[in-house]
């Protein structure tokens, strides 16, 4: 078969089951090196250090050089996009008409720029080099900036940054141009603050058993990637619990089936830490060692693209975007996760069950929604996705735009909220073009979901005290002692005893939730009726580390006097040998790794 130089010099020093066969991008590279790693990790190290001789071969001998012609615009096919929009933009006559029409050319503009002849887009289109974004604004244009605010400026930049800019496209792009350089310098601290309070948060997930022993686990689509490196929660499509779902298994899984029951860390029946089963293999495809701290891993693993993203609009890899509801960027992390009071385009949640009973449009701006005879507000451009005579659940959302996760929780308990989190944090990172293993958010959505506060007492249960502030799984063993397994077509009405999949103990069982279980073939699930209410906890994450029992733990984090304060004030006591590391590192005459990975 017929392949470039490059090509056969790549594939001549790889074993046949990883040599490139299509284009060739560093995405797809990359994924073929990991794969070897795993695989044979000794001849990983052999090929990589062939290939980067290779390629010290190639650059110092042949290089690559950018001519003229490589950023010399394609001005009739550049022209042909780009003279209607900027007719079209001097016949709008509404601000939304503008920026569609901006966000039109720029679209036109961008597939424009995959097709310009040269090496500059061969090494975009690779990930070499670059990205498309920015050869655009070199090659053709940059279409248009944003103002001081972050909106679309509604004026049409005509040239490209090769043939230099107008005076007045110059200053049209100032705006953008200041806050680049203004972006420079503030761009690493928010990340950093970002990657130490999830740290903070995570410190204790540490692997301290090699199985907990739990039948339970996630459901995940056959075609998710994130199968991969797991144990089965399940006996499926001829495969046994505990099974490792390697590529193999996972190809056949996805001929037989549509979804995939998987253990995850965020159902892990451990007391203290993650099982190794839950946790999965790790980056080389080995069990976790016991005493591995996956939670400070995966926070350095989700912390680390923060910096590429506050960075994207320092070095011009921005594209403008219109008007949307979606959480994007760090700032959409950093809503999600510290749920601040003013929550930007939040979408309202049904404050109990019922049916709509009106939707009409409020006096200033935006509309009402009724479920029976409670009001739902709805802010301006959001959308309703409810009609009059529809039945909801409490906790359903109304409209479009963005469920507020603590109020989620409250109605529907924490599986329901973890799982949302996990989610929506996975949407952020893949709109950056950035691929998260979703057992870290599983990680992140355990550690900052755990926590609930009791809000009466219980005869049945005198050791959930009223008031008190416990960890998840200190309500989820006094639940196990009272449960009882009903069939699931009797449950409607009930709370969970034992989770199932992601639905944590607690749950409300809704005709929803139980249509859902149903699908996935459950038949019986264990509900109470003697546990106390419950108040499901969800803190800003730059909080969360205060709900941790041991008031040693929490001088690891912020409000160092309030800590010290509130133990000496309740006569706190620490635990040396624990998942967390400062009481140990405190002590410090037996730091080290202790029995089941405690230090």
């Amino acid at each position: 078969m017929a392949q470039t130089l490059g090509k056969y010099l790549i594939n001549d020093l790889l074993p046949r089951q990883h040599q490139v066969t299509g284009t060739l991008n560093k995405k797809e590279f990359q994924q073929k090196m990991l794969d070897l790693a795993k695989e044979d990790p000794a001849e990983y190290v052999e090929i990589v250090s062939k290939l980067k001789t290779l390629g010290d071969d190639l650059s110092t001998l042949e290089g690559i050089s950018v001519g003229l012609d490589d950023i010399t615009p394609q001005y009739k096919l550049r022209d042909a996009i780009m003279l209607p929009g900027v007719a079209a933009i001097k016949n709008a006559t509404t601000r939304a008409a503008k920026e569609a029409i901006v966000l039109d050319v720029q679209k036109k503009m961008l597939e424009h720029t995959k097709t310009h002849p040269g090496s500059m887009t061969a090494m975009a289109l690779s990930g070499a080099r670059g990205n498309i974004p920015q050869l655009m604004k070199t090659i053709a244009s940059p279409v248009a900036t944003t103002t001081g605010r972050g909106d679309i400026n509604p004026w049409l930049i005509s040239k490209s940054y090769a043939e230099g800019l107008s005076a007045a496209d110059h200053w049209a792009a100032g705006n953008e141009a200041r806050h680049n350089t203004v972006q420079t310098y503030t761009a690493i601290a928010e990340p950093g603050d970002m990657s130490k309070i999830m740290t903070n948060n995570m410190y204790p997930l540490v692997i301290t058993a090699d199985d907990c022993g739990t039948h339970n686990g996630i459901v995940l689509k056959s075609h998710d990637g994130n199968i991969v490196d797991r144990y089965l929660s399940q006996d499926q499509a001829g495969f046994h619990r505990n099974d490792v779902v390697t590529k193999v298994v996972a190809t056949t899984l996805r001929n037989k089936v549509d979804s995939v029951f998987v253990r995850s860390p965020m159902t892990c029946d451990a007391v203290d830490g993650v099982c190794r089963k839950c946790q999965g293999l790790d980056e080389r495809g080995r069990p976790h060692a016991i005493g591995i701290n996956v939670g400070v891993r995966a926070a350095q693993a989700i912390s680390e693209p923060l910096t590429q993203m506050a960075l994207g609009a320092k070095h011009g890899m921005r594209v403008l975007k219109g008007a949307s509801p979606k959480l994007e960027g760090i700032a959409g992390i950093r809503q999600l996760l510290e749920v601040p009071q003013s929550f930007v385009n939040k979408a309202p949640l049904a404050e109990q069950a019922g049916v709509v009973t009106k939707v009409q449009a409020a006096p200033h701006g935006g509309m009402h929604i009724h479920v029976g005879d409670v009001q739902h507000y709805v802010g301006p451009n959001l959308k309703s996705l409810v009609q009059v005579g529809q039945h909801v659940e409490a906790g359903d959302v109304l409209s479009e735009g963005i469920p507020k996760p603590d109020e989620l929780i409250h109605h529907k308990g924490f599986g329901v909220g973890r799982q949302y989190l996990i989610d929506t944090l996975h949407d952020i990172y893949a709109g950056q073009g950035i691929n998260v293993d979703k057992r870290h958010l599983e990680l992140v959505a355990r550690a900052d979901l755990n926590h609930v506060k009791i809000l009466e007492h219980s005869d049945e249960h005198p050791e959930l005290l009223k008031g008190e502030t416990l960890p998840y799984s200190t309500y989820r063993a006094a639940a196990a002692s009272t449960g009882k397994a009903v069939p699931l077509a009797q449950a409607e009405g009930a709370v969970l005893a034992k989770e199932v999949f992601h639905y944590t103990v607690g749950t409300p069982l809704t005709a929803a939730t139980i249509a859902t279980l149903k699908a996935h073939g459950v038949s019986s699930v264990f509900v109470t009726t003697t546990l106390p209410r419950v108040e499901f906890l969800m803190r800003p994450m730059a909080r969360n580390p205060l709900l941790h029992p041991d008031w040693m733990a929490r001088l690891s984090h912020r409000y160092l006097k309030d800590s010290l304060l509130q133990g000496a004030r309740t006569g706190a006591e620490s635990e040396r040998h624990s998942t967390h590391p400062v009481p140990a590192y405190a002590y410090g005459a037996e730091f080290g790794m202790g029995p089941e990975g405690r230090y």
